[in-house]
């Protein structure tokens, strides 16, 4: 039975935690990252999950603009269950989040499964309200990606992505910083310009998906018409 969208308010939806992985399809994903409001401020970290990419992470985290932390599943984990207790709703882009979760926290079950909410659903009510007459189609050069692609809603809110952030290359990009770290026995400062501005568009590529979100989900928390 199709999962059935709970009411989100202004609030909680301003409150709440977005999160989306980047990785590749063979592997556990490498990096989480997790945008909120804390009432106060914005916030975004990214989470380096893969070890072999800790030395691009920690070359990032030097630089203005990145938070990019060295984390294990186990502590994470313990992050996303915090935020929950605390009062944060929490949402991502499908399910994929909330299964890796489950997968490879230990002690994870299926908790993640119940507190990580997939916005797709909220997303879908919102667009038959306010666009009855866009349909969405799958997408021919890419049978996995499904038909509510996250990128598709960001055109509808008018959220704008850089062409060089935008989806479908996030893989193949950490997949070439991995092996050009390998090279270089984990040595960042010896990658060349390419490898550095392939794992920049990473991180803000995921960046966006994660602020974007927050946009999506405050459109549906506003209603039709919204």
């Amino acid at each position: 039975m199709p999962a059935k969208a709970k009411p989100v308010t202004i609030l909680e939806a301003q409150r709440a935690f977005y999160i989306d992985f980047e990785g590749t399809a063979v592997d556990p994903p490498s990096l989480l990252g997790v945008a909120w409001h804390d009432g106060k401020k914005d916030h975004f970290v990214q989470h380096v999950l893969e070890e072999g990419l800790w030395p691009a992470a920690d070359a990032k985290s030097k630089q203005p603009g990145f938070d990019c932390r060295r984390t294990n599943w186990a502590d994470l984990g313990e992050i996303l269950r915090r935020a929950v207790a605390q009062g944060h709703r929490m949402f991502a882009w499908s399910t994929h989040e909330a299964t890796a979760f489950c997968k490879f926290v230990p002690g994870g079950g299926e908790w993640f499964a119940d507190n990580i909410e997939n916005a797709i659903v909220n997303a879908k009510v919102w667009k038959k309200a306010n666009y009855p007459d866009v349909i969405f189609e799958k997408d021919p050069s890419n049978p996995y990606g499904g038909k509510n692609r996250l990128h598709r809603y960001f055109e509808l809110i008018e959220y704008e992505v850089p062409t060089a952030f935008g989806p479908g290359n996030s893989a193949q990009r950490i997949k070439y910083v991995r092996e050009m770290l390998k090279k270089r026995n984990g040595d960042y400062s010896a990658l060349t310009p390419v490898a550095k501005g392939k794992w920049t568009k990473v991180l803000r590529h995921n960046e966006h998906d994660c602020k974007g979100l927050r946009e999506v989900v405050l459109r549906c928390a506003a209603g039709p018409g919204s």
